[in-house]
């Protein structure tokens, strides 16, 4: 092959000698970011979980060599590579980029993780023609990565060039009742063949649907690099995919990609259903005005995505790789507890919606006898009945007002 073929890569090792070999660029990179810290419970079970599920399905696909996955382990101190059990699928197409807990530390100020930070450097460093960020407790389905090689290899076409588009999916969401239970991989992956159509679908049409949780943010490398990826100023939670898209709006149309691959992502709840939706670490929300309207298209320097650090992209280590026979095992024994597993937490979850439907409805009540009892307590008893009714007609009227305002 000669040496300015494109397929080939050269590398300076420290010796001075040319490292002359064959590469090949990924078709996609799907890009995350974690700490080795059990945040909010089981979050190695649940990254583990995620990184063997995505494997498994571009191994299904025979797509090992067209999809890279890189987890940006932010500040760890046992970093994650020695801790999570992959697949040899995943172990094969999964890197972690290690951000020392010093300059993590450093950087991060008083934010307890600064994921746009970990994810910008991930982008940086991934060698996909597009990259596509998750989270690290959110499992791709095979629906998905089929659907996106197909408009890679131009069996379908969107509106838009796929080069220019901007893709966002919404996620379904795997009950809280089942994930903290930390099931076999088996496990998980049956109950995403027999539920998934009834999974929670995090959005509602009220809201732009990409101002709500991610399944998946998809765009081509450049675009990456036209905008400099997150704004690295919003170090704390919230709204960092909204002030991306909106900046690269100007230019480029947003597709709702969850509707062409019905919302095949699914997110490995954490948070308590019966509990504040709040994180367990009270964590800081970005606060909006300042990037509300951004007037630059690039807010972050050259340096972004922490380029001035040679942070090390390394695989997992040997000894955590798993036998990849154990996580597709279907004995009868493990349907016996896949089923008494599902039993046990649809229980669980139909308590939770009563509970919450109980607690929802005497707030409702409470909420309309205050109304109604300010609307007639000065008022003589023969009244009553016509101010009711009147107070009744008017709210009816205000909620037809605001749904056609949404519809519009």
């Amino acid at each position: 092959m000669p040496a300015n073929d494109p397929q080939v890569s050269l590398s300076v090792e420290t010796s001075g000698v040319l490292d002359m070999t064959p590469s090949r660029t990924p078709a996609l990179s799907l890009i995350l970011c974690s700490r080795n810290d059990q945040y909010m419970g089981n979050s190695r079970w649940r990254l583990q979980t995620t990184l063997n599920y995505v494997a498994q399905r571009v191994h299904e696909l025979d797509r090992e060599e067209d999809v890279e996955v890189l987890v940006a382990d932010w500040g760890s101190d046992i970093p994650l590579r020695e801790v999570v059990e992959l697949s040899p699928a995943a172990a094969r197409m999964v890197s972690f980029i290690l951000i020392p807990p010093g300059i993590a530390r450093d950087l991060q100020q008083d934010s307890p993780f600064p994921e746009v930070l970990a994810l910008n450097a991930a982008a940086r460093r991934a060698g996909g023609e597009y990259i596509g960020r998750i989270d690290q407790d959110t499992l791709v389905g095979k629906r998905f990565l089929q659907y996106f090689f197909d408009l890679y290899e131009g069996r379908r076409q969107l509106d838009v060039p796929l080069t220019s588009a901007l893709l966002f999916a919404n996620v379904r969401m795997v009950p809280y009742r089942l994930s903290v239970r930390c099931p076999s991989f088996w496990t998980i992956d049956k109950y995403i063949n027999c539920f998934w159509r009834f999974l929670k679908i995090q959005f509602t049409s009220r809201i732009t649907f990409y101002r709500y949780s991610v399944g998946i943010w998809l765009l081509h490398r450049d675009l990456w690099n036209a905008c400099g990826g997150y704004d690295e100023r919003m170090i704390y939670m919230n709204d960092m995919e909204v002030n991306m898209i909106e900046r690269l709006m100007k230019n480029h149309k947003v597709v709702n990609l969850g509707k062409l691959v019905d919302y095949d992502f699914y997110h490995l709840e954490h948070y308590h259903p019966l509990a504040p939706r709040r994180s367990s670490t009270y964590r800081m929300v970005n606060p909006w005005s300042p990037f509300a309207q951004p007037d630059i298209c690039h807010p972050n320097g050259p340096d972004w995505g922490l380029v001035q650090y040679p942070f090390e992209t390394l695989p997992c280590s040997p000894d955590r790789n798993k036998d990849e026979t154990a996580t597709l095992r279907q004995s009868p024994l493990e349907w016996l507890f896949f089923i008494l597993l599902m039993v046990s937490a649809g229980i669980q979850i139909a308590s939770d919606k009563l509970i919450k439907s109980v607690r929802m409805g005497n707030v409702v009540w409470r909420r309309r006898t205050a109304t109604a009892w300010e609307t007639v307590r000065c008022e003589p008893l023969v009244r009553w009945p016509r101010l009711l009714i009147s107070l009744w007609v008017r709210k009816k009227h205000d909620q037809r007002q605001e749904r056609q305002k949404y519809l519009q």
